[in-house]
């Protein structure tokens, strides 16, 4: 009875509420509520890591917007024909993150569908680049994170192996661990073979005889293999629908190991070669005013994107970058102007001094330079772009003459240089070589004096042209022959006093720079290079 009468209390005094006590009280449950469901969102937050919390955030201006726009639009009455946009602004979003994660799916499908990174696949493509990364590392998203992943996932060298290859290398610790790996793979057990047998490595430029003995390779290979044509196996990105058989087949019968084989040089040194040995648009003569022009207007278009170019040209990629670097700067030709040779030496010097300053310990400019620093890797194509109006070939043939007079202090002249081509015609005689790559035209530079070997060699390739007929077609110890035997008595008589004694001369090891560089005129400075260039072309046309 008393449970009765307390519910009929508690009836009675709900009907005896006015409707603002009433809402009130509403308004108190409502509070307690939210105040709930903040406490629950805080230990949900806390326990969020940063990338949920700015997904929350995300999702969260995503409700107040449309909310908004639901909002304004509520206050018209709204058609059945206006409240399917509304509901379609509403899950945009959402279509959208299904679109983007389909696009994704694809993605990956079309990658796991395509060709899996094999090793000889990437000899193909470029010898010296890094292994392909798995596909989740593909999907990381921007190329420094892959580039970051792929450098952790290096294998390391081993120490043993490495110690073993700078016997035969002794720069292979500059360069990256995966070049070192395969070198490792594919060239230290060849060059212990040339070892055993007494061979030393080469480099440089291709003798004949190394020339045909990659030819021989590459037919021995094709014999082995059934393709049809060289060209496929140096260039297999022209041939997408043949590239996958084709990897495989070279992975197989040991592509870069069959081709290298009796060629004493790293196996990416044949490769390289051959790619341009096995290339049919790298002899297809002179460029034609048509071809010029094209090229130019490609190199706009696609930049330094020297594959694409051959694509659309059918020019060789490497003949291509080659021509490009003579045409962009060879605006001028015929003798050189006073300050077009200032503009050179002033060049050269400025590169001469900061060599020098850069091995002196107190950073300061020695007074003497070595006679190598003169001559040896200097960047003709940075001196070319200072001089502005010579190609890089221009320039390193007119400082090697210029140098030629300074070193020797002008005694290369009359009958002196008579004298010097007797003297070097005996001296290669008695090299007893068969080829020119085998010449060591440092060690002949004796023959002359103070000379760059540059100097030397445009020597012989005047005896060469002047003396000897055909010499195109006759191999190079047959033109060492002729010259010895039939040009050689005649210019000893018209040089009677020569004393044989005198084949080798005496050299300098160090020169003053104020002997090299002395006549620089520093009032051509008070110009800017592109200035003096601008008028010299405009006086010239």
């Amino acid at each position: 009875m008393e449970c009765d009468s307390g519910e009929k209390v508690k009836k009675n005094r709900k009907k005896s509420e006015t409707p603002d006590q009433h809402e009130f009280t509403e308004s108190q449950k409502v509070h307690k509520k939210k105040k709930k469901k903040k406490n629950k969102e805080l230990e949900i937050v806390s326990l969020q890591t940063p990338t949920d919390k700015k997904k929350k955030r995300k999702r969260n201006e995503g409700v107040e917007v449309a909310t908004s726009q639901h909002k304004v639009k509520s206050k018209k009455t709204p058609s059945a024909e206006s409240q399917e946009p509304q509901d379609s602004m509403a899950h945009k979003p959402a279509k959208k993150k299904k679109k983007r994660a389909n696009v994704t799916q694809a993605d990956c499908e079309d990658m796991a569908q395509g060709e899996q990174p094999v090793m000889t696949a990437e000899h193909e493509d470029q010898y010296t680049n890094d292994q392909e990364s798995d596909l989740p590392a593909l999907l990381i998203g921007t190329r420094k994170r892959r580039r970051k992943q792929t450098g952790l996932n290096e294998p390391e060298v081993d120490l043993n192996l490495l110690n073993e290859l700078k016997e035969f290398c002794p720069t292979i610790e500059s360069r990256s661990p995966s070049d070192i790996n395969k070198m490792i793979m594919y060239d230290l057990p060849r060059f212990k073979e040339f070892k055993k047998q007494g061979i030393t490595l080469r480099h440089g430029r291709f003798s004949d005889a190394e020339n045909e003995r990659l030819r021989q390779n590459v037919r021995d290979f094709i014999a082995l293999t059934g393709v049809k044509d060289a060209t496929k196996l140096f260039q297999p990105k022209r041939f997408p629908e043949e590239r996958e058989e084709l990897t495989k087949l070279k992975k197989v019968h040991k592509f870069f190991e069959k081709i290298a084989e009796g060629i004493p040089r790293p196996c990416h040194d044949v490769y390289s070669r051959g790619r341009k040995v096995f290339d049919s648009g790298n002899y297809k003569g002179r460029f034609t005013e048509g071809e010029l022009k094209l090229l130019l207007k490609y190199h706009t278009l696609h930049g330094s994107n020297w594959e694409k170019i051959s694509e659309l040209t059918g020019r060789s990629a490497y003949s291509l970058e080659k021509r490009f670097a003579q045409l962009n700067t060879a605006r001028k030709t015929g003798p050189w102007s006073a300050k077009e040779e200032q503009r050179l030496l002033r060049a050269v010097r400025d590169y001469v001094v900061t060599v020098l300053k850069s091995k002196s310990p107190n950073k300061t400019t020695p007074k003497k330079v070595s006679r190598e620093i003169l001559y040896q890797k200097l960047p003709w194509f940075n001196i070319s772009q200072k001089v502005k109006t010579r190609c890089w070939s221009k320039c390193r043939e007119k400082w090697m003459s210029i140098l030629a007079v300074r070193m020797s202090l002008g005694a290369c002249r009359g009958r002196k240089t008579q004298e010097a081509k007797i003297r070097l015609i005996k001296a290669m005689y008695q090299l007893q070589v068969e080829d020119v790559t085998d010449v060591n035209w440092d060690d002949l530079t004796a023959v002359f004096g103070d000379v760059p070997p540059a100097y030397v060699q445009a020597k012989w390739h005047q005896l060469k042209i002047s003396y000897v007929p055909e010499w195109k077609s006759k191999c190079f110890g047959d033109i060492i022959d002729f010259l010895y035997e039939r040009v050689l008595p005649g210019m000893v008589k018209d040089c009677e006093e020569l004393d044989d004694d005198e084949l080798n001369v005496d050299q300098k090891q160090s020169f003053l720079i104020s002997d090299i560089f002395r006549d620089i005129n520093e009032d051509h400075c008070s110009d800017s290079d592109e200035e003096s260039a601008q008028k010299e072309d405009d006086n010239s046309s």
